[in-house]
């Protein structure tokens, strides 16, 4: 190859690597290695769901936190919507094991009464934080989202007990034949 091609070639990756490190990282997991780990421990679907709140509490409590601190970081912006994401996947994902588990015949239940109890909470402090929060532009449109979100997997939970109380999960046979 010509010294003409590696010139160009280095003058393009040279330009090109200011212009990356000023890139948004890519979306990472909204699970923690040692969450994750927890998830994949429990017994049953209801303990996942528990623990998906469980998660979900803490992103809207460290939210709530920050909000307070105002820590108006180069990165802050960034961080409130990576929490707001974070929390809002967490309640996702405990509204989708509940359907999961009803497409496989288990009792969730539990995990059901557990979403109707606390995601009306959660939807109550975000409401608060939309009509008072601090530097709300910064974040507006996921809490927005976040708030539909949440609206959803309400109805979801909802939806899932009307299913269960018209069809409810049939016991599973304990022992026996194992073919």
């Amino acid at each position: 190859m010509t010294a003409k091609w590696w010139l160009s070639f280095l003058l393009a990756a040279t330009l090109a690597a200011p212009a990356a490190a000023f890139a948004r990282p890519p979306q990472r997991d909204f699970l923690t290695q040692t969450e994750a780990d927890k998830i994949r421990d429990a017994e049953s679907a209801n303990e996942r769901i528990k623990l998906f709140l469980d998660f979900a509490g803490d992103r809207l409590f460290r939210f709530k936190r920050e909000l307070k601190l105002q820590g108006k970081g180069p990165r802050w912006a960034d961080f409130l919507n990576d929490l707001l994401d974070s929390f809002s996947s967490c309640v996702d994902a405990a509204t989708n094991r509940i359907s999961d588990a009803i497409s496989q015949g288990e009792d969730v239940r539990a995990g059901i009464d557990d979403v109707k109890k606390r995601v009306p909470g959660f939807l109550a402090d975000l409401e608060k934080i939309k009509k008072e929060g601090v530097d709300l532009k910064l974040y507006q449109d996921t809490l927005n989202d976040t708030i539909d979100d949440m609206h959803e997997d309400i109805k979801s939970a909802e939806k899932a007990e009307k299913q269960l109380q018209t069809n409810p999960p049939k016991p599973k046979p304990h022992g026996g034949d194992r073919r």
